[in-house]
């Protein structure tokens, strides 16, 4: 089915989307809205890019599709060693036995895989990533992908515990990096590097330089967002060569990484979807806000309470009276008071100590009778 505006043509999907868009605003049946919103769409795609809150492409964009696999559409671009990356909404697990949609997945991913492409590129380590053009697009390098899957596990999950017999949430002593042959219909198997050299898939000198890719990529993430209270559990990283050199390719997101809340343990990514625990964009959401906000620190701040000088102690005057008892004459005065250890997390030391005044004055000390002091300092 399409409908037609003047030389305008959408298909029925796209209008359906529009029109999911607009309903919030609307009073109509989408009938009755195939009239209100028609004329709105006279030249929408007319520049020839995407849509981004849609998810739709031109008929020009169309023409140029290089590929579409279950997250994402790569397109051409007028440049040879370029190519534009579109994330889309759709979710697939268990190698394609699951699929579905979650709501902004593809805005949710690509805003990630930004944040983390540029963190790696300040860090040393070069990726296919050129820029974000789009809520769902990005431009990459050209890559001629290396059809190997390198997983990185620093915490027992999924396929490991199963194969392992580990329970969920071991931490690892060391990290594990693993090898999956890139391939759909073999259902991506674990391979060792005899494997990788009978299939003639890396040679031994880059199967070194992708592990220690992987271990130096795992470091500089885990710290990032450990840092904003997220335990990397295990992410998958695939690569690819440009112009001779061994490129970071695909995405780093909830699609490919398992995270985790570090308080709390609670799955902030595709396990979500995967286990139908709910609140899946809402997780994705989740781990995009703690990306872009600034990093926490830990600080352990010490809180001194003690009665006011002009409260009477009965506690120090009873030690006191023992130890005349024992005769020790030598001591003329004892206050006692409360030692407060507290372990909290902040963005600052100013802020921290706000918290921990704050906590002070509502819970630890009684304004009437007590008096406190607190030092601040951050955890190494």
């Amino acid at each position: 089915m399409e409908i037609r505006y003047t030389a305008q043509i959408l298909t029925y999907g796209q209008f359906r989307s529009i029109w999911n868009l607009t309903r919030p605003t609307l009073s109509l049946g989408f009938s009755q809205a195939v009239f209100y919103l028609l004329p709105l769409t006279n030249g929408l795609w007319s520049s020839g890019d995407y849509d981004q809150s849609l998810g739709g492409a031109s008929p020009e964009m169309t023409e140029k599709l290089l590929y579409e696999g279950k997250a994402k559409k790569i397109f051409l671009t007028e440049s040879e060693d370029e190519l534009l990356v579109f994330y889309k909404d759709d979710a697939t697990a268990f190698n394609g036995a699951k699929k579905g949609q979650i709501e902004s997945k593809g805005q949710l991913n690509n805003a990630i895989s930004s944040v983390f492409f540029e963190l790696l590129e300040t860090a040393g380590v070069r990726s296919h990533f050129l820029k974000k053009t789009g809520s769902n697009t990005m431009l990459v390098k050209k890559l001629e992908i290396i059809p190997l899957e390198v997983v990185v596990r620093n915490i027992a999950a999924g396929s490991l515990s199963q194969r392992l017999g580990w329970p969920e949430g071991r931490v690892l002593d060391e990290p594990i990096v693993e090898f999956y042959y890139k391939d759909d219909a073999l259902g991506d198997p674990l391979i060792n590097n005899n494997h990788i050299a009978a299939l003639k898939l890396a040679s031994p000198c880059d199967l070194a330089f992708l592990e220690e890719e992987a271990k130096k990529i795992d470091r500089i993430l885990s710290a990032y967002l450990l840092a904003r209270r997220v335990r990397l559990v295990d992410f998958k990283l695939e690569f690819g060569r440009h112009k001779g050199q061994i490129l970071l390719g695909d995405e780093i997101s909830p699609d490919t990484c398992r995270f985790w809340d570090a308080e709390t343990n609670k799955k902030l990514d595709k396990d979500r979807f995967r286990q139908d625990l709910g609140e899946v964009t809402e997780a994705y959401q989740e781990i995009y806000n703690r990306l872009t906000c600034q990093a926490v620190q830990k600080y352990r701040a010490l809180v001194k309470v003690r009665l006011k000088d002009s409260v009477l102690d009965p506690q120090g005057e009873a030690i006191l009276r023992s130890l005349s008892s024992l005769g020790l004459e030598d001591f003329q005065s004892i206050r006692v008071g409360k030692l407060i250890d507290i372990s909290v997390v902040g963005e600052n030391e100013r802020e921290v100590s706000h918290k921990v005044k704050k906590l002070s004055d509502d819970l630890l000390a009684n304004p009437n009778m007590e008096k406190y002091s607190f030092t601040v300092e951050p955890v190494k």
